[in-house]
């Protein structure tokens, strides 16, 4: 979960498989978020800028692609902040070019 409190600022939480709420500066969930968040661990800082956490969301999304064999088709990037949330971006996963059709 994600808001913006004119008080406290950005806030960022995540419910974890007990419903234990946890609050918390970077996130992901499902299967990929085992590679995400470990390119999170390395690249995230605080103060990020919109073009800064973009790229770093591209990274994950590209070594998820990369790792997992379940990787979800499609992604849609969303920013929270204190205009509300707003779809930003999507991504799209592209075919593989080097394959040859038989």
């Amino acid at each position: 979960m994600a808001g913006y409190d004119k008080e406290t600022g950005p806030s960022l939480y995540y419910v974890d498989y007990i419903a234990t709420l946890h609050k918390v500066d970077k996130g992901a969930f499902g299967y990929g978020s085992y590679f995400a968040l470990s390119m999170m661990d390395r690249h995230y800082h605080s103060g990020m800028s919109v073009e800064e956490a973009i790229d770093l969301v591209d990274k994950c999304i590209m070594e998820i692609k990369l790792r997992l064999c379940v990787a979800p088709q499609n992604y849609v990037i969303k920013i929270v902040d204190k205009d509300g949330a707003r779809e930003y971006a999507w991504r799209q996963s592209v075919t593989d070019a080097g394959v040859i059709p038989a």
